[in-house]
């Protein structure tokens, strides 16, 4: 999803990463394939929980980001093993 953006608030899967993370409306996707898994106005915990029951294998492995702005994507993008 290069230079894509986030048509609403809502909570992204990268299952290559290994993260979960709630992206704000307008803000750029980092780079790679981003699965849109809940609303936002749903629970952080629930959303874990949903999670975990579609991909057992993410247990425990995932990490979570909060992606409310362009330069949050910047800093995730420059930690280790998350950038493009």
């Amino acid at each position: 999803m290069p230079d894509e953006v986030a048509a609403e608030t809502a909570y992204y899967l990268h299952r290559s990463v290994l993260t979960l993370a709630l992206i704000g409306k307008g803000v750029r996707f980092p780079p790679g394939p981003w699965l849109r898994v809940a609303d936002a106005k749903v629970e952080p915990w629930l959303v874990e929980e949903l999670v975990h029951d579609l991909f057992p294998s993410l247990r425990g492995k995932a990490s979570f980001a909060l992606l409310l702005t362009d330069f949050d994507v910047f800093e995730f993008e420059r930690a280790p093993g998350k950038g493009a």
